[in-house]
């Protein structure tokens, strides 16, 4: 159980920690003035009750996330405090549904970060997409204790095993993870996520679903295109609803399916004119914007709330590109970040912008590319629904040949006026590193550029220290770039 876990002498840190940050979170509810008391109020009586064990850690991040619409970490402005917008509304509904579907008996199904849910909300189920858990207590380098735990017991080490799911093995082996109905994963990016995803459900017991993601281009234009990608897809969906079905009792309604996906293609509609508008100079939005898009999207996307949050974003920028104004004042640089954030310094991009006037655009799962879609019929839904996977952050240019990659970044860098490239190669993405590399050398021979690339894991701030970090960034950023 999670309080005979985080009572053992081996996990003081986490006990203590706990208490540190439910503390600080409560003493931000009682002191905050800018945000809407009936929205306080019932955000607050919302997150009160008893959760389940398995949902403490959940509970806390609750609380974290609804502390930081009012407190000195605002989303989009770290060091200010903001209303609660509709990216933080959407956030934190996302985890109050799990212990609301508990007490309604509506099943709970776990998916990893690359896959959307709109599927899930079409019959019904409820959503909890693992990484906010695991990736989530990065931000507070309250995973750390889980990654020695799993470290000690044998499963992987930090630069072979992703620690981006890693933890979530730690925590089921101590009764501290959230214990879902259904379990589903895909097969791409990489070997790593899907090992952990097997490892998980053979600890529980959890009846779970695999989705083969396939290596050739569905478009008939390029020359990497094969007549059976889409098909493949397709038929695959269809596959999993059968399961879904038979796991859940939940019955596939052609009609619900096809109103979610109209919604999911509104917001798609909405982030790619979010994505357009990150053209203009000065960039007018900051750098951590990109992954709230995607956040939305691969947490709550087929839902209203999607749509609400993907259009203040997008009405956002365009109020600001509109009255010309920057995220960063006297804007001199801007940098493409064509990988992950690193998750244990929530600060770092804050950092660059104050230190160097520089904003990052977007970072590759920021970068959100799924394109709206026909969806006047069912079959067209359905490849939609696939195009959700196949053009997916990170999955959309990590899943076939090199080019995928290449052709997107150079494009990134030309249509968004980008000065250079910095690229945190993450341990465990043992197959991005030859890719780097060759794009690096694409970049500067295609638009002259400068690229800078180093290691890190992202979520583990013991390899490489935040004080590393911005040293090798202080130092490409002053003596390379400007």
């Amino acid at each position: 159980m999670v309080n005979e876990f985080i009572q053992t002498a081996d996990f003081k840190f986490i006990k203590n920690n706990l208490s540190i940050l439910v503390q600080s979170l409560l003493k931000l509810l009682q002191s905050c003035e800018i945000m809407d008391k009936e929205l306080l109020d019932k955000y607050t009586k919302l997150g009160r009750g008893n959760w389940g064990k398995d949902l403490a850690i959940w509970k806390t991040m609750y609380k974290g996330f609804l502390g930081m619409a009012k407190s000195e970490r605002g989303f989009l402005n770290p060091g200010k405090s903001e209303e609660l917008n509709p990216f933080i509304e959407m956030l934190l509904n996302a985890f109050l549904e799990i212990p609301k579907a508990r007490k309604e008996g509506i099943p709970v199904i776990m998916h990893p970060f690359n896959y959307e849910p709109e599927l899930f909300f079409a019959m019904n189920l409820a959503p909890l997409m693992q990484e906010i858990l695991s990736v989530g207590l990065a931000f507070v380098h309250m995973n750390e204790p889980y990654i020695d735990y799993i470290n000690n017991i044998g499963y992987g080490d930090n630069p072979t095993i992703c620690n981006a799911q890693r933890p979530l093995i730690s925590m089921a082996m101590q009764k501290a993870a959230p214990i879902p109905d259904l379990l589903f994963y895909l097969s791409t990016p990489c070997n790593s996520l899907a090992a952990s995803y097997q490892v998980f459900q053979g600890l529980t017991g959890i009846p779970s679903y695999n989705i083969d993601v396939p290596y050739w281009a569905y478009e008939e234009a390029s020359e990497y295109y094969d007549e059976k990608t889409m098909q493949y897809m397709i038929n695959q969906s269809k596959n999993f609803i059968t399961w879904l079905e038979n796991n859940t009792k939940h019955k596939f309604e052609e009609q619900k399916f096809q109103q979610t996906m109209e919604i999911t293609n509104e917001a798609r509609e909405y982030t790619l004119e979010f994505n357009e508008l990150l053209k203009a100079v000065p960039c007018p939005m900051p750098s951590i914007t990109g992954f709230g898009v995607f956040l939305t999207m691969v947490a709550r996307g087929g839902s209203p709330e999607a749509v609400k949050a993907t259009k203040w974003f997008r009405d956002t920028a365009a109020e600001n590109v509109k009255k010309g104004i920057g995220a960063v004042p006297d804007e001199k640089i801007r940098i493409a970040w064509p990988y992950t954030h690193v998750f244990f310094d929530i600060n770092l991009l804050n950092w660059i912008e104050q230190t160097f006037n520089a904003v990052v655009v977007m970072d590759l799962l920021g970068h959100y590319k799924v394109l709206p879609q026909d969806t006047s019929t069912i079959e067209n839904c359905f490849k939609s629904l696939a195009l959700g996977t196949l053009d997916a952050s990170m999955v959309g240019k990590c899943r076939g040949p090199l080019e995928y990659y290449l052709n997107y970044l150079i494009d990134y860098v030309k249509d968004y006026k980008i000065d250079c490239v910095i690229m945190p190669m993450h341990f465990a993405c043992k197959h991005v590193y030859t890719m780097a590399r060759i794009a690096s050398e694409a970049i500067r021979e295609e638009t002259g550029i400068p690229t800078l690339i180093f290691g890190v894991d992202s979520y583990d701030s013991r390899e490489v220290t935040s004080e590393e970090l911005k040293s090798k960034i202080s130092d490409f950023l002053t003596h390379i770039v400007l």
